[in-house]
C-alpha cells in the first residue's frame, strides 16, 4: 500500500508538459554535473591543503630542530628555565600550535600539557625520527583536537641524535581554509546552475518550436493517426529521405511492388523501383509529378510525387491503372445512363404536356396518333440495337446520344447496314465508350454551329478482324489550320474555356487499344471521323 502511494506521488510530481520535462532533465544533469565537479574539486583542494600542511609541519620541525637554544636545553638545560617556557618560545618562533620535545631516549622534556613532561612518548610513528634520523609527518588526536604533526630529530655538532621535536597545526585551521574554497565553489555552482536554468529553458523552447508546440502524448497520437491513415489509403504510398532512400511504405505499396515485409524496403534506393522519377533531380529542384503513367514491377500505374518541405524528402503515391480505369468506366456508364434518362425525361415531359393539351380539347384520335408517332422511332432504335448491337454498354451509349440529339433537334441516324455483334470480351469497353461517346458528342455539337439541317450519321461494322466506326455530321467541318493539331489537348473548333479534351481522349484511347483514327470531309458538308480497333489488339 505504501509503495503504491509512493509511486502515485512520484507520478503526480513528474512534469506533464514537454517544456517542464526538458527543463527539469537539463537542470538535473547540470546540478549533478556541478555537484560532482564541486565535490571532486573540494576533495582535491582538501588533499592539496593537507599535503601542503604536512610539508609545512616537517619544515617547521626541521627548523626548530636546528635552533641552538633547543640543543642547549637538551644538553644542559641552561638557557630556559622550564619546559613550558621552551614550548611557548618555540610556538612563537614557528607560529605552530603544538610543540613536543624529547631527549634521545624519548622522554618528554616539553609538552603543551605540563602533566606529560617526564613521561615516555607513546607515539610509535614519532619515535621513528629518533631511530632513523629522518623527519616524518602524520595525523594525530592531541588535547581532544586533531593535529597534523611533523617530527624531526635534533642533531648536535658531532652529528649525534640528542632528541626529537614534534610540531603541529590544528586540522581545524586546514578545514577553515578548505571551507573558504568550498564557499567559493558553492557560489560558482549557484551561478552556473542559474545559467543552466536559462539554457534549459531556451533549449526546451527550441525543442518545443521544432515540434510545432506539440506535447509527447500529442506526437504519439499523431504518429498512430498517421500510421492508420497511411494504411487506410488504397493507393501505394512510399516516403524517401533527403538522399532518396525509402523510409516508409504502406501495405498497398508492398502489394504492388510484390514485397513481403516493410523492412525489406527500408533503406533501399527509391530509384530501384521508380527509375523514371529521377529522384535526385526531384529532390534538388522540388518539382512535382502528377498523374504520370508508367510501369512498375510489370504493372501499369499512375504515379504522383510530392517533395517534402525544404527538399527534406519525397512522398510517392501510386495506384494501378486498371483500378482507375475501372472507376472511370463506371463513371462513364453512369454518365451515359444519366444523359439518356435526362434526355428521355425532358422529351417525355414535352410529349406529356402535348398529350394533356390534346386530351383537354377532346382530340382523342390525335392523341393516339401522336403517341404512335412519338414512340415509333424509339421502338425502332431499340429493336435495331437489340438485334445488331447486343452489347449493353455500347447500346446504352447510343440510345443516350440518340435521345440527346433528339432533344437538340438533331437528326440522329444509324446506317441500316450497321452491325456490332462480334466484340471481343477482352476489349476495354470503357475506352470504346470514351472514343465513340466523344466523337458523337462532338458531331452533335458541331451540327448546332451551322444553319444547315442538323444531322449525324453513325455507321458500324464488325466484319473481318477489325471493329470499324464512322461518324458524319453536317457541321462546319475542320479547317486546314486545325487539321494537324485537332487531336492535341486543349485544341478545339468550339469557343469557350475547358474545350479540346474530347478528341484528345478519343485519340489516346484509340492508341491504347492499338487502333487508328482518321478524319476527312463528310458528304453532309461537315466532318467524318473513322476509327478502327483490331479485335485481337
Amino acid at each position: 500500500m505504501m509503495t503504491n502511494l509512493v509511486f502515485e506521488a512520484l507520478d503526480r510530481a513528474r512534469p506533464k508538459r514537454l517544456l517542464d520535462t526538458v527543463t527539469a532533465i537539463v537542470m538535473l544533469l547540470v546540478l549533478i554535473l556541478l555537484v560532482s565537479v564541486g565535490s571532486i574539486f573540494s576533495g582535491m583542494m582538501f588533499e592539496i591543503a593537507e599535503s601542503q600542511s604536512e610539508k609545512r609541519v616537517i619544515q617547521a620541525a626541521k627548523h626548530v630542530a636546528l635552533m641552538p637554544e633547543l640543543q642547549m636545553f637538551i644538553e644542559n638545560d641552561a638557557q630556559l628555565n622550564t619546559s613550558t617556557s621552551l614550548s611557548k618560545f618555540i610556538r612563537n618562533a614557528t607560529e605552530t600550535k603544538f610543540v613536543i620535545v624529547t631527549d634521545a631516549q624519548g622522554d618528554i622534556l616539553a609538552h603543551p600539557d605540563a602533566a606529560k613532561v617526564g613521561n615516555k612518548i607513546d607515539d610509535n610513528l614519532a619515535v621513528r625520527a629518533l631511530e632513523y634520523g629522518r623527519a616524518y609527518s602524520r595525523r594525530s588526536m592531541e588535547e581532544k583536537a586533531g593535529y597534523i604533526l611533523g617530527s624531526a630529530p635534533i642533531i648536535n655538532e658531532t652529528y649525534d641524535i640528542i632528541g626529537m621535536v614534534t610540531v603541529g597545526f590544528p586540522v581545524e585551521d586546514l578545514q577553515q581554509v578548505t571551507k573558504q574554497y568550498l564557499e567559493k565553489t558553492i557560489f560558482f555552482i549557484f551561478v552556473f546552475l542559474t545559467l543552466g536554468l536559462i539554457a534549459a529553458i531556451l533549449i526546451a523552447r527550441g525543442v518545443k518550436k521544432a515540434i510545432f508546440g506539440l506535447e509527447p502524448s500529442e506526437i504519439a497520437y499523431l504518429f498512430n493517426e498517421r500510421s492508420a491513415l497511411i494504411e487506410s489509403i488504397h493507393e501505394g504510398v512510399i516516403a524517401a529521405d533527403v538522399v532518396g532512400q525509402i523510409t516508409l511504405a504502406n501495405e498497398a505499396a508492398l502489394k504492388t511492388l510484390n514485397v513481403d515485409d516493410k523492412e525489406d524496403l527500408k533503406g533501399m534506393p527509391l530509384s530501384n523501383y521508380f527509375p523514371f522519377l529521377e529522384t535526385k533531380q526531384l529532390l534538388e529542384s522540388s518539382n512535382r509529378i502528377h498523374d504520370k503513367e508508367c510501369v512498375v514491377n510489370g504493372v501499369a500505374v499512375i504515379v504522383n510525387a510530392e517533395p517534402v518541405e525544404d527538399s527534406r524528402g519525397l512522398v510517392v503515391s501510386f495506384r494501378e491503372r486498371r483500378e482507375i480505369d475501372l472507376i472511370a468506366r463506371e463513371l462513364s456508364q453512369v454518365q451515359t445512363y444519366s444523359d439518356m434518362l435526362r434526355s428521355q425525361t425532358h422529351e417525355y415531359s414535352n410529349s406529356l404536356h402535348t398529350i394533356v393539351g390534346m386530351i383537354q380539347i377532346g382530340a382523342y384520335d390525335d392523341v393516339l396518333s401522336y403517341i404512335a408517332e412519338e414512340t415509333q422511332a424509339h421502338r425502332d432504335l431499340v429493336r435495331f440495337l437489340t438485334e445488331n448491337v447486343p452489347d449493353r454498354t455500347l447500346s446504352s451509349l447510343i440510345i443516350g446520344k440518340f435521345m440527346y440529339a433528339h432533344e437538340q433537334k438533331v437528326e440522329f441516324n444509324i446506317d441500316s447496314e450497321s452491325r456490332m455483334i462480334d466484340i471481343p470480351d477482352t476489349l476495354d469497353r470503357h475506352k470504346l465508350v470514351t472514343i465513340l461517346g466523344n466523337l458523337l458528342q462532338n458531331a452533335i455539337d458541331a451540327t448546332l454551329q451551322t444553319d444547315k439541317p442538323h444531322a449525324v450519321i453513325l455507321s458500324m461494322s464488325d466484319f473481318g478482324n477489325d471493329l470499324i466506326f464512322e461518324i458524319e455530321d453536317s457541321g462546319p467541318g475542320i479547317g486546314p489550320e486545325m487539321a494537324e493539331r485537332i487531336f492535341e489537348k486543349g485544341v478545339s473548333t468550339k469557343k469557350g474555356s475547358k474545350r479540346g479534351y474530347g478528341l484528345y481522349l478519343a485519340k489516346k484511347s484509340v492508341d491504347t487499344l492499338g487502333g487508328e483514327i482518321y478524319f476527312d470531309q463528310a458528304d453532309l458538308g461537315g466532318a467524318r471521323f473513322e476509327f478502327i480497333i483490331p479485335k485481337n489488339g
